[in-house]
């Protein structure tokens, strides 16, 4: 039996979740306060604060006070920070948001004296396959968690190794993050209990000091900890310590590393705890708010990179904080309250704006690219692709370069004012503007006066002379005489226009310099066709999708699948009988080309209105109809689908998804996208301990099975399924997942509950608009590129003319390794690429300047390199800086 024993006093501070975040905070002010002054009393007492530095920063908000005796208690080494910002959910966000988190938190760790060194995850809900990579690109060589460990690592340690090899150490959490927390309990039977804990759980350690987490979700620490191990009489040697200090007093040989078991890529096994996987499918609009933000910063950093002047990182700052904040793992999963995830949802919308604010006081540098009756648009994407815009022109144009969505009204303002109230049309006139737009003429006749405005300058308005004649009239007329004053705008029409942008760069698209494109969109019947790509809608509302160019065809794609749901926020809870007849469809042709084609299918069902709430085990008799809409749209020169399935949620507890075929039936498995990474999975995940092993997972970017992908803007919830007799498999996507308990306390497929069974009536969306948008890609070589294509709308601003400043930087991609992120940082730039595939591969990036490698602090590793000749290797993430 080991003669020695870690003793780990933590909390682990969920920082929101059955209550919202400054509820919880009172709880921390008050328990760090006590902390604070435990430390100053009791020097052998070490505390570690959870991983994240969030903590302790919400808490000297509220006492600023206090920050000297924080900083005191990191230096004595009582108190342990970070490194992380947030303890985040590592699939809910993407692999830059991770590397911010790092960044976030080891900063404000350093700030009151330093971070633990440690990659301390002791909770979330399975762990992403590049989290190694990234802790080891700071430099941090130790990790320390609980869930998603195979049921193959059966000791206190193992090595866990990215997608490119790289590796962490782990010190293994088997037993939960609370392992010690009855090990007081009877006081009096201190020496039996140690005994017995150590017998317990020797077999973990093969002799090494066993290591005891002592504390649970929102804890305070035991005040009378030192004084108990002071009075124990054992002969185990007790050592209070943090988990750093736990970690640091392990064998790092080379010889003690590589007699470790390895496990590679993500962890989500079910053997010694709870996964929880319907977090990735329930309140999905959380999901898309966190890649709207994400989204939106990556772009706004990427225009201001490009674009170079004054900084604009405060930004950038502010807003990532907001989305880090809210990947913590109880936050943007969706399994809190109601004031939880409403919470959370604004959050993350004021991220987005902010980051919107950034790009909007650049829109005039950008709108120099093109002049005025134009639109320029930026391309955020590293790869050469297609954009499209919309803009207003005058006439109804005829072309095969432009296509025409609608005809813009002509009169945008009509009334009758009495002769008293005619001043009030001067007020409203500024200069030579009204309405928003210029003066081109004006008419009066009579009784009717007639303004002509427009979005250009194109005559000279004076405002004195027409308030000359306007005073004339009004002293020429009796009080009451009634005017009619109408404002036209000339006859336009709202166009789509294209082009193709090369990389990080801006084009110019105009109705009068527009090209037709190489692959324009034909419509027939109820066929989309740009010559790369054809769908065609059958009278059920499902779809054959060909690629023109390889011959590859699925058919009957898009089915609806609703089930009912008896679960909760965190796990799907099965019922008998699925539904998948429509009580009626309709197809409608919505945009019939030549740059884009668009297709609406309307299929009402019956649906039960939820579960019985006397008998959870089925549904309700009773019915409701339900509308759900699929978009589907081909843009010229595109070679996927694009597809929106959408629905105004009427009724509750039922998941609905939609189904993509595969190419072959009895497929191994899949593999999906996301935090930096392609993840192959088989079709089963490991069980263990207390849940059933559902087989859906999450992907980010993309998921991929027999030969057809799912390109993504948000994380989903899929799952392969077995097709019916003599069909291939399908890529089953969630759209929807409504549930009204955050935890239910019996569950089909736990055994436990996951929280308290508290009412979670927002998650079952009534009332609420869900939507889920994909494209279907069969082009397997193209899918990284395709991917990045569908997810990044790109930035149009009005054309301004004038003097054209010099881009910052120029840069284009190609290939599977993608740019990731492009920023400015101190003196220069950096900009970040993921190679996607399992194979070794060239960074293919052509760019000016001298560039060097550097990890993910910017510490520089390299002298300069060929970023078009760079090999990169499987998995690998690339961090390159460019001097100013």
């Amino acid at each position: 039996m080991p003669k020695a024993m870690w003793i780990v006093p933590h909390t682990h501070w969920d920082r929101e979740w059955y209550e919202p975040h400054d509820v919880f905070r009172a709880r921390l002010v008050a328990m760090l306060d006590g902390l604070l002054t435990m430390l100053e009393r009791e020097p052998a007492y070490k505390f570690t604060l959870d991983g994240q530095s969030a903590a302790i920063d919400d808490y000297l908000e509220l006492r600023p006070e206090e920050t000297e005796r924080v900083k005191a208690a990191v230096a004595r080494g009582q108190l342990a920070l970070g490194p992380f910002q947030i303890l985040l959910d590592e699939f809910c966000c993407d692999g830059e948001t991770i590397v911010r988190n790092l960044e976030h938190g080891i900063r404000s760790a350093r700030r009151l004296g330093g971070e633990m060194r440690v990659g301390y995850l002791p909770d979330m809900f399975g762990h992403a396959a590049q989290t190694p990579q990234i802790l080891r690109g700071f430099g941090i060589a130790d990790a320390s968690l609980w869930r998603g460990a195979p049921a193959s690592v059966d000791k206190h340690a193992f090595l866990w190794e990215a997608l490119d090899g790289s590796s962490v150490r782990v010190e293994y959490l088997w037993d939960g993050y609370g392992s010690a927390l009855k090990l007081f309990e009877p006081l009096e039977k201190l020496p039996e209990l140690i005994d017995g804990y150590l017998n317990e759980n020797a077999s973990w350690f093969d002799g090494e000091a066993v290591a005891g987490w002592y504390g649970t979700d929102h804890m305070a620490p035991r005040s009378d900890l030192v004084q108990i191990l002071r009075g124990y009489e054992g002969d185990v040697e007790l050592t209070i310590g943090t988990v750093e200090e736990v970690v640091a007093s392990r064998d790092h040989s080379p010889e003690a590393l590589g007699a470790l078991p390895r496990v590679r890529g993500e962890l989500r096994s079910h053997a010694r705890g709870n996964l929880l996987p319907g977090v990735f499918s329930i309140r999905t609009n959380l999901k898309a708010a966190m890649s709207a933000a994400e989204r939106a910063l990556t772009t706004a950093e990427r225009l201001d990179a490009w674009l170079g002047g004054p900084s604009r990182t405060a930004f950038f700052e502010r807003g990532w904080g907001l989305v880090i904040e809210s990947t913590a793992h109880d936050s943007v999963t969706g399994c809190g309250v109601d004031s939880t995830a409403d919470e959370v949802e604004s959050r993350l919308k004021v991220a987005a704006q902010t980051a919107d604010g950034a790009v909007d006081i650049s829109l005039g540098a950008l709108g120099a690219v093109a002049p005025v009756g134009a639109v320029a648009a930026f391309n955020q994407s590293g790869y050469r692709r297609p954009v499209q815009a919309e803009l207003v022109v005058e006439g109804a144009p005829s072309s095969s370069a432009l296509q025409v969505v609608e005809a813009m009204p002509t009169v945008i303002g009509d009334e009758r004012l009495a002769s008293r109230d005619l001043p009030k049309i001067i007020r409203r006139i500024h200069g030579q503007e009204l309405f928003g737009k210029h003066i081109r003429s004006w008419n009066w006749d009579d009784d009717e006066l007639e303004f002509v405005v427009a979005d250009h300058t194109a005559g000279d308005f004076d405002l004195a002379d027409f308030a000359a004649v306007l005073h004339d009239k009004m002293a020429s007329s009796e009080p009451d005489h009634e005017f009619h004053v109408i404002t036209r705008v000339p006859e336009s029409s709202r166009v789509v226009v294209s082009g193709w942008a090369d990389g990080i760069s801006a084009v110019a698209l105009g109705a009068e310099t527009a090209v037709a494109p190489e692959a324009p969109v034909a419509v027939d019947g109820t066929t989309l066709d740009n010559s790369l790509v054809r769908t065609e809608v059958a009278a059920d509302g499902t779809v054959t999708v060909t690629d023109l160019r390889n011959g590859t065809s699925i058919a009957d794609a898009l089915r609806l699948v609703d089930d009912g749901d008896r679960g909760d926020s965190y796990n799907f809870g099965p019922l008998e009988g699925s539904i998948t007849d429509a009580k009626s469809v309709e197809v409608t042709v919505t945009e019939r080309g030549p740059l884009r084609g668009r297709i609406l299918i309307r299929r009402t069902f019956e649906l039960p209105v939820g579960v019985d709430p006397d008998d959870r085990s089925k549904r309700l008799t009773e019915v409701a109809e339900q509308v759900v809409d699929t978009d589907l749209e081909i843009r010229a020169d595109e070679p996927f689908v694009r597809v929106t399935v959408s629905l105004t949620n009427q009724v509750r507890d039922h998941r609905l998804r939609v189904l993509i075929p595969t190419l072959a039936s009895g497929l191994d498995g899949s593999a999906s996208a996301g935090q930096y990474g392609t993840t192959k999975r088989g079709r089963d995940a490991e069980g263990g301990w207390g849940e059933f092993p559902v087989p859906t997972f999450p992907a980010t970017r993309w998921v991929s099975a027999g030969g057809v992908s799912a390109l993504l803007d948000k994380l989903v919830e899929y799952e392969v399924v077995d097709g019916e007799e003599g069909r291939p498999d399908d890529l089953a996507l969630t759209v929807l997942r409504s549930v009204g308990l955050m935890s239910v306390n019996v569950h089909p497929l736990r055994d436990e509950p996951a929280g308290s069974q508290l009412p979670a009536p927002g998650a079952q969306y009534l009332g609420r608009k869900v939507e889920l948008s994909f494209a279907i890609d069969l082009d397997p070589e193209a899918t990284v590129a395709n991917a990045d294509t569908f997810r990044f709308t790109p930035v149009v601003a009005k054309g301004l003319g004038g003097q054209r400043a010099e881009p910052e930087v120029g840069l284009r991609t190609e290939g599977v390794v993608a740019l990731e992120s492009l920023r400015r940082v101190p003196g220069g730039l950096e900009a970040r690429f993921v190679n996607y595939s399992d194979q070794s591969a060239p960074l293919r990036v052509a760019t000016e300047g001298a560039w060097v490698v550097t990890d993910l602090t910017g510490a520089v590793s390299s002298d300069p390199v060929d970023p078009f000749s760079l090999e990169v290797g499987p998995g690998q993430i690339v961090t390159l800086r460019r001097k100013s």
